[in-house]
């Protein structure tokens, strides 16, 4: 592990350059950066067709592991049309049946096995495809999180309207601008103490997972974003952040 540096260094030198030659660079609230804690993963979620919402099964928020129901279209004409495309799978699986002993002493043409075997096959596939459009008509979460906001209710058509919106809180999203002056300071891997504001007012160290390589000319910085555990989901989204120093590198 390489010996711990600081980000203040590179603010400093930004920040107040004067005082950098009288005050010690790791002096706590020297150069700190504001920051912005995000959920680590944030969807809004839609239909995959159009339609009319039949069932809701989740309020905002309501705690969801992936895989979970949460919503439905109506499906009468669907569930309909799986009903149909068994029988016709039933049907062939009858007549498959019913010619075999005439299949296994070659009575039939070849053209009459083909026709028989092929007639059962897509009449199976037929089934397979009326089964995933009826699995379209419900939307499952794409990740374990917790519904954040119900954009629709039951009765409403929606096609690419948004209905809810489910936030990931473990892990967390640090986000931050930093001048110019610490491009080059801070890499991927790096480990940087954060204190959280209100309501937590903690101390945590945060992972780098990205070190924009765009600098934006106008403002003199580049984005910065981290990734904060979150186990127990304690720590709130939406809430300010300061940057301290870092105190762990990752491999370079």
């Amino acid at each position: 592990m390489k010996a711990a540096r600081s980000l203040i260094v590179a603010l400093g030198c930004i920040a107040a350059p004067a005082l950098a030659q009288d005050t010690d660079p790791q002096e706590p609230g020297f150069g700190e950066i504001s920051c912005l804690v995000e959920p680590g993963r944030q969807a809004a979620l839609s239909s995959q067709v159009p339609g009319v919402i039949e069932r809701i099964d989740v309020q905002a928020g309501a705690r969801v592991a992936s895989g979970d129901p949460l919503f439905s279209l109506m499906r009468d004409v669907e569930s309909a049309s799986v009903d149909l495309e068994r029988s016709r799978a039933a049907y062939a699986s009858r007549r498959m049946q019913r010619n075999q002993r005439m299949i296994e002493r070659n009575m039939l043409s070849e053209s009459e096995r083909d026709e028989i075997d092929t007639e059962l096959r897509l009449a199976r596939l037929q089934v397979n495809l009326a089964n995933a459009r009826l699995q379209q008509l419900t939307t499952r979460a794409p990740f374990d999180g917790w519904v954040s906001e119900r954009l629709a209710e039951e009765g409403e058509f929606v096609d690419a309207t948004p209905v809810l919106e489910l936030v990931q809180l473990d892990p967390l999203r640090i986000e931050a601008a930093l001048p110019l002056a610490a491009y080059g300071r801070i890499a991927v891997g790096d480990v940087i103490e954060v204190t959280l504001s209100s309501p937590v007012e903690q101390r945590y160290s945060a992972e780098v997972i990205l070190v924009d390589p765009v600098i934006d000319a106008s403002s003199g910085t580049f984005a910065l974003a981290m990734r904060l555990a979150n186990p127990d989901e304690q720590i709130p989204a939406g809430i300010g952040c300061e940057l301290g120093g870092i105190v762990d590198e990752g491999e370079s």
